[in-house]
């Protein structure tokens, strides 16, 4: 291992970006819609902005929400507060005011920095940073086994909550992801994901680690400027989740074939890669290399396939990382042990969460003996290769986000005239896989479209139902529970 591996290895992110700052001060590190910074200019950022957060009193174990907009100014605000040794929760950068005071209830927020009040928590506004004075003497904390990060998922209950990571988890992701990525400092990436979400926001920790240049979007909407990014910076790295790749094969074939072998490197993950879109894409881009990993805000990176390598297969996930112990149980707690046998996946590594903020319960659940316990079936092959087998859970997986059914059901229920509902999942041909909300109650007497505009406005927009219908009966089970599995059966058209 190189000197500048153990350093890596040592220290935290936002110590890493100082000294990438004294070695290549010139060298791009981001590239947004509204700006542009050296790694000297966005180090200065994370110093103004941690002189200016420490005079309000963030220190030391400090719980600081953020709002994940994808500009320079977060990452400054989110390595500032991980510099000064605090607890960096970021939140959706479209969500709204409820799921915002939600999130800062549910975590004992100390500070919200965002550009609005949040009730009952001390608020720093946005725009009010101060991101012009570095004159700040301070040292980034260095790697440790305390909590640094809470990241928001639904993960393998359904329930949203708080997984707790520390530094160390992620000093171990960065460096097995990047057995992977083989990110360098001529590597350019391109990221669309959303920032709260640990896709988007270890990507950002790994350009910075490595030296990178990132570009950073907001969605994958508008495709034209993802292919001038493309084009004009020579990107050779994205991270895109299956939904936005089927829309870009839809959409932008022939642009895409274009950026064959010039994008070295794509990676997906967060939800099943539909074997046709494999195909496709490695048909468009025979000379990219594609891979999927599998893991979660639980457990880091568990494992990654190269589709296009010799001799894989597209409907595996390949071998765990070296450093991830995986086991697979039945139903009973029996290990399964026979190759093309399914079972629950249980995975231990030092990339595993510490839990799940102020739920004991839960986390003794999902966590024991170091491992976590995932509602996912998988089954390995007769050469140790993991495939997906399928969900356990009633989650309903939209474009790589998990969503709790039961969020937005509860959220429609409390519209006027809405008795009885239940959300499924339905694979739209353009979208991919997106929620379908039935309402139990008749046509004619019905406000579609104020229960509509009710959810838009109250729900995270991957959250929002983008079909709702009547429908005359919702099927229960025996003992009067919604018979989910004879509902999405009888309604949803969804392909796994």
């Amino acid at each position: 291992m190189s000197t500048e591996d153990t350093a890596i290895k040592k220290d935290t992110v936002a110590a890493v970006i100082a000294a990438r700052a004294e070695k290549t001060p010139d060298k791009t590190a981001i590239v947004t819609d509204e700006c542009t910074v050296t790694y000297l200019e966005l180090n200065n950022r994370i110093r103004s902005a941690a002189k200016y957060l420490a005079a309000r009193g963030v220190g030391h174990g400090s719980h600081v929400v953020t709002i994940a907009v994808p500009c320079v100014d977060y990452v400054a605000n989110m390595y500032a507060v991980l510099g000064l040794g605090a607890v960096h929760i970021p939140v959706e950068n479209r969500a709204p005011e409820q799921r915002l005071q939600e999130i800062a209830d549910a975590v004992d927020a100390d500070f919200v920095i965002s550009d609005r009040e949040v009730e009952g928590h001390s608020w720093i506004d946005s725009s009010a940073v101060d991101y012009t004075d570095p004159d700040f003497l301070w040292e980034p904390v260095p790697v440790s086994d305390e909590c640094s990060e809470i990241v928001f998922t639904t993960g393998t209950t359904g329930k949203s909550k708080g997984v707790m990571l520390a530094s160390s988890c992620l000093d171990t992701y960065l460096s097995t992801m990047n057995e992977t990525f083989k990110l360098n400092e001529d590597s350019v990436f391109l990221l669309t994901t959303p920032l709260n979400h640990v896709g988007g926001m270890h990507r950002i920790h790994q350009c910075m680690t490595y030296g990178s240049l990132l570009i950073m979007m907001d969605g994958i909407r508008n495709l034209k400027a993802f292919f001038n990014y493309a084009n004009e910076y020579g990107v050779t790295h994205t991270y895109l989740p299956p939904a936005s790749v089927k829309m870009i094969i839809m959409l932008g074939r022939r642009d895409l074939a274009k950026l064959d072998g010039k994008i070295q490197f794509i990676y997906t993950a967060s939800a099943p890669f539909p074997v046709a879109d494999i195909e496709k894409l490695i048909s468009l881009m025979p000379h990219t290399h594609l891979h999927q990993g599998y893991g979660s805000s639980e457990t880091g990176s568990v494992c990654n396939c190269c589709y296009n390598a010799p001799g894989e297969s597209v409907d595996c996930l390949g071998k765990p990382y070296d450093c991830v112990e995986v086991i697979l149980q039945d139903e009973n707690g029996n290990e399964v042990t026979e190759p093309y046998h399914e079972g629950f996946i249980r995975s231990r590594s030092r990339m595993n969460m510490l839990g799940y903020y102020n739920e004991p319960e839960l986390t003794e659940k999902v966590l024991k003996d170091g491992f976590v316990y995932s509602s996912d079936l998988m089954f390995f092959d007769d050469q140790g290769k993991l495939h997906f087998a399928g969900r356990g859970d009633d989650v309903i997986n939209v474009r790589g986000f998990k969503v709790a059914p039961t969020e937005v059901e509860n959220l429609a229920l409390k519209y006027p005239g809405v008795p009885e509902c239940i959300c499924i999942p339905y694979d739209d041909g353009k979208l991919g896989r997106v929620i379908k909300l039935l309402v139990c109650i008749d046509e004619s007497s019905f406000d579609k479209e104020g229960l509509a505009a009710y959810l838009a406005d109250n729900l995270e927009p991957y959250k929002i139902p983008k079909y709702i219908e009547t429908v005359d009966e919702i099927i229960k089970t025996s003992n009067g529970k919604i018979n989910r599995r004879m509902m999405i059966q009888k309604f949803s058209n969804q392909s796994n």
